[in-house]
């Protein structure tokens, strides 16, 4: 009975030598992927920072803009203004 038993045994641990490779695999890709994961939330984090800081300087460009247009909108009214009294 125990000559019966050995080949099945010898299939069993060959079939858990494999199952503990593919766990062993598994296990690495899963240390590589939590990695990954880490480095692209530093990435993200990163991003949002810069996109802060991007929207901050956008703001201040429209300001400076928007007070360049209404200096160069009274330096225009003046000049028709002027202009119109000298045709008078």
């Amino acid at each position: 009975m125990s000559g019966d038993l050995a080949p099945e045994l010898l299939s069993w641990v060959r079939d858990g030598e494999r199952l503990f490779g593919l766990v062993l695999q598994t296990l690495q890709r899963c240390e590589a992927l939590e990695q990954d994961n880490r480095r692209l939330q530093e990435q993200v984090e990163s991003l949002r920072e810069e996109l802060a800081t991007f929207k901050v300087e956008r703001l201040e460009a429209a300001e400076a803009l928007k007070t360049f247009a209404e200096h160069v909108t009274r330096l225009a009214t003046v000049t028709i203004d002027r202009l119109a009294a000298r045709r008078r």
